[in-house]
């Protein structure tokens, strides 16, 4: 049976802190060494095709898997951080879906319900989900966020303090 791979965008700093437009916002450092990681963490799970938040930081956590695939990246508007879940749902239930990565936001995940039985998902980590998704369907296995390295910067510093 295909999977389809949900995968929550890398760190891409506070978006209380961010002034620009929220859907600008880039990965941190330490996010895009996340994302450049997911590629041998996803390296033995079949990926057919890339989908996306047009925002950046999604498309950003994908980018290096994609390249390293051969894939193109496409982006989905349902994937939005402020998308109606029915229209998440649908793409997800599409037979596109299957074999594809889908990297979105927290609070699709969250609305999905899969939070319910998995918790919130770590920025950067994936699960994958049995395809069809059927109502009621959980992730079938939980992959970690891969570790942010600590970069200069005061998000290093947090995340120092708390690992310390």
């Amino acid at each position: 049976m295909a999977r389809t791979v949900l995968v929550r965008h890398a760190l891409a700093g506070d978006k209380a802190r961010w002034a620009g437009d929220d859907a600008l916002r880039p990965l941190e450092p330490a996010g895009a060494a996340q994302a450049l990681q997911l590629v041998p963490l996803l390296g033995a799970v079949p990926v057919r095709r890339v989908l996306t938040s047009p925002l950046v930081r999604c498309r950003r956590t994908v980018e290096p898997l994609a390249a390293a695939r051969g894939l193109a990246v496409e982006e989905h508007a349902a994937l939005r951080p402020d998308a109606r879940v029915g229209d998440v749902l649908a793409l997800l239930r599409s037979p596109g879906a299957a074999g594809a990565l889908v990297c979105t936001h927290g609070e699709v995940l969250v609305a999905l319900g899969l939070a319910w039985s998995h918790g919130e998902p770590e920025k950067g980590g994936a699960w994958l989900v049995e395809h069809p998704l059927q109502a009621g369907a959980t992730p079938v296995r939980v992959l970690p966020a891969p570790a942010a390295p600590l970069v200069p910067g005061p998000r290093a510093e947090q995340r120092q303090a708390v690992a310390g």
